[in-house]
């Protein structure tokens, strides 16, 4: 069987506060953070279609920091992410079941060349990464690119995300979906369903 996973908040730490925080300081971080990465623009970044800088400076209005400030802010967002260290060893031990495994996620350009010089791409087969397609989840154009790009059925695979509307858009296309809220409960569900050895 495939597994898919999500990035962010599933493999690697997605914290968009204690990143404004990591630069900023406690005040107004969570204002902060609300302003800067729930807006259609940091949707535009992980699509591929606006620039770090771009960004920085049409934030200025909303964030109230000059340009160079919302900057350094979103360049602080690769360094960030963290691989989870019980979710690599769940990865390595679905990898030495035999399942081959994909990620699937919306990320920025930075975002994904920094995760890259990681060790975990060894038990990966593939990714498709919103910036690097033009598409996004849950648009289900990016799972028929995934299931295309692999030659996988939809039927053989599972996808793994914390995002519902994610995994339900995977659902409406055949895939088998899994919402993900902490590395224990995933692993009993892959147990549950038969991914892992009793």
């Amino acid at each position: 069987m495939a597994i898919i996973f999500d990035l962010g908040r599933v493999v690697v730490s997605w914290d968009p506060v204690a990143i404004v925080r990591s630069v900023r300081g406690p005040d107004d971080a969570e204002a902060l953070a609300e302003r800067l990465f729930n807006h259609p623009d940091w949707l535009e970044v992980d699509r591929g279609t606006l620039s770090l800088h771009t960004m920085a400076r049409q934030a200025q209005g909303r964030t109230g920091l000059p340009a160079a400030q919302n900057l350094a802010i979103l360049q602080a967002v690769p360094a960030s992410l963290l691989p989870d260290p019980a979710m690599l060893t769940l990865i390595e031990t679905l990898h030495g079941a035999g399942h081959t495994l994909y990620a699937l996620s919306n990320m920025g350009h930075a975002s994904i060349d920094w995760l890259e010089q990681h060790a975990f791409w060894r038990f990966f087969s593939g990714k498709v990464v919103s910036a690097r397609v033009r598409m996004m989840k849950p648009e289900p154009d990016i799972y028929r690119y995934l299931l295309v790009s692999f030659d996988l059925k939809a039927e053989e695979c599972l996808f793994i995300d914390d995002s519902p509307a994610n995994v339900a858009a995977a659902q409406a296309l055949g895939i088998g979906g899994l919402v993900f809220t902490d590395v224990p409960s995933c692993r009993q569900q892959l147990l549950s369903l038969g991914y892992l050895p009793g």
